[in-house]
């Protein structure tokens, strides 16, 4: 009973000085998956409106409209499954950098192909489309793929440098632990000793 009570209070100390180390990592990921999540989202609205405006008029789509509303909409279902913690059991979602890569090269050529056709003009429209308007959007893309670059970029550090940052977090883990068994011992030993002096005698009751 006394080292069931003292293991106890060492596990939930180590996690609550050790847990946070975890979290801030999994709060950066969920901040820059949701920046990422939201500037895609803008994208389909942006690129959306020309395809519907197409549609509705019986217009064929234009090839390149359509290929920003994919990339953007992957852009954002990758977001939402990178969101879910361990969403693929023990693999980490930072392993999986090359596809952020793929990802940033789909985002690279969206800016390009719009950069070509809207950066040269000056106000106006083109084809139906407002050139200010689309300007931001070029931008917009531009900022996604930096953002995709960025966290593939993490990714691929966090997956070939990660064992070095695991053993000293590891490393930090034991110190703690320790540290903390030592503050148990000092202060929960002579209570739970105590408390099994006053239980022995219940207990011989009982069997009598």
């Amino acid at each position: 009973m006394p080292f069931a009570i003292k293991s106890l209070a060492s596990k939930v100390g180590k996690g609550a000085a050790t847990k946070q180390i975890y979290i801030y990592e999994t709060w950066a990921r969920w901040a820059a998956r949701g920046v990422q999540f939201i500037l895609a989202m803008i994208v389909v609205g942006l690129y959306g409106h020309r395809v519907d405006v197409d549609r509705r008029a019986g217009n064929p789509q234009a090839a390149g409209w359509v290929y920003a509303l994919f990339v953007a909409g992957v852009s954002c279902f990758t977001c939402l499954v990178y969101a879910i913690p361990n969403p693929f059991n023990r693999m980490q979602p930072h392993r999986l950098f090359a596809w952020d890569l793929i990802l940033f090269v789909l985002w690279i050529a969206l800016f390009g192909t719009f950069a070509a056709i809207f950066l040269k003009r000056h106000g106006g429209d083109h084809e139906g489309t407002s050139v200010a308007l689309m300007k931001c959007a070029v931008w917009i893309d531009l900022v996604n793929a930096l953002l995709w670059l960025c966290t593939g970029l993490y990714g691929c550090f966090r997956t070939f440098v990660g064992r070095k940052v695991n053993n000293k977090i590891d490393h930090y883990q034991n110190k703690v632990e320790d540290r903390f068994n030592a503050k148990v011992e000092q202060y929960a030993g002579p209570a739970v000793s105590n408390f099994s002096v006053k239980l022995n005698p219940i207990r011989g009751k009982e069997v009598v």
